[in-house]
């Protein structure tokens, strides 16, 4: 009985000495001696990690770690470098965080080839971003009234241009010389026409949407959505599909005369300002047909963007625009 004990004691004392957490390394409760078995809490004892964090050495290495880490991160901040970061906060368009850039720059590097272009790119930032702020609150404070209008829009490859506008009886197309078709409203209803010219470097473009909207309180409420018909034809064997005429064809030139028409109804058009409404959304394209006069046209397939109803918040990217407004 004694030997047990003495080992038992040999055991717990290596463990303690070597620090180490094997299983077995303790004698659990019954195969202690009656007289040394006590149900008092056992202190736990201290984890290799917990000694080594508070080990002197181990400190020191971690501190020279991370002030190792600090100078190299130090060494890589270079006037490229930082002038790289105030280029992507102003491509980002983050007015904050492209100003602390370019202060960093300057701090660190007030002499550097770096910092005289960084400070124009942030500068024109904060210009562009102070201008639509401006913008944003005259248009809240005139309401739909202070929305730009211009009679022409572009994106990317394509720009539209109107021109006439009116209300008609009649909306007359496809003009070759010795003829035209037309089209007249049906009852109680008015056409709204325009002749338009749409220009194209691409060599079938799909042509923007186009939407007649009125006030109506806090929204604009779409009363009538255009289609494109060809303005003019050569003569009338490109109409009957005979012979092409490249002028009304992308393929072989820029620039293309159109006339829209939008179908409105009559109590609509009391309701004064009326706005025409282009998107740059694609949603009229091109498609031909040998049994119809003219074979080519230009057939609407929906505009996701030219909502039913519409606020002013929706013209702020510039995905929409206000062509016409008709008082």
């Amino acid at each position: 009985m004694a030997f047990r004990s003495v080992q038992a004691e040999i055991r717990a004392l290596l463990c303690l000495v070597l620090l180490a957490a094997l299983p077995g390394c303790f004698p659990s409760e019954k195969q202690l001696p009656a007289a040394q078995r006590t149900n008092a809490p056992i202190t736990p004892v201290a984890s290799n990690a917990a000694i080594a964090e508070a080990d002197p050495e181990v400190l020191a290495l971690k501190a020279e770690v991370a002030r190792l880490a600090a100078e190299n991160q130090q060494l890589r901040m270079t006037p490229s470098a930082m002038a790289a970061q105030v280029r992507a906060a102003v491509a980002a368009g983050d007015g904050p965080n492209a100003q602390t850039a370019l202060k960093r720059l300057a701090d660190h590097f007030p002499y550097s080839a770096e910092l005289a272009p960084a400070t124009k790119q942030v500068d024109a930032l904060l210009a562009k971003l102070q201008a639509a702020e401006q913008e944003r609150k005259r248009v809240a404070a005139l309401g739909f009234k202070g929305l730009r209008t211009r009679p022409f829009y572009y994106w990317r490859d394509t720009e539209l241009h109107i021109y006439d506008t009116s209300f008609t009886r009649r909306w007359i197309f496809d003009n070759y010389g010795t003829g035209w078709s037309y089209l007249d409203p049906e009852k109680g209803q008015r056409l709204l026409t325009a002749a338009v010219s749409v220009s194209s470097r691409n060599k079938d473009p799909e042509l923007f949407g186009m939407g007649a909207y009125v006030a109506d309180g806090p929204t604009l409420k779409q009363v009538g959505s255009f289609r494109y018909r060809f303005a003019h034809w050569m003569d009338f064997g490109a109409v009957l599909g005979n012979h092409a005429d490249f002028r009304n064809d992308f393929g072989h030139t820029n620039r293309i005369p159109f006339t829209v028409g939008a179908s409105i109804n009559q109590d609509d058009i009391k309701h004064r300002p009326l706005y025409v409404v282009v998107t740059r959304e694609g949603c009229h394209k091109r498609h031909q047909d040998r049994l119809l006069q003219p074979p080519i046209h230009y057939l609407p397939e929906g505009c996701a963007s030219l909502k039913k109803t519409l606020t002013v918040d929706d013209f702020k990217d510039g995905t929409l625009a206000v062509l016409k407004r008709i008082d």
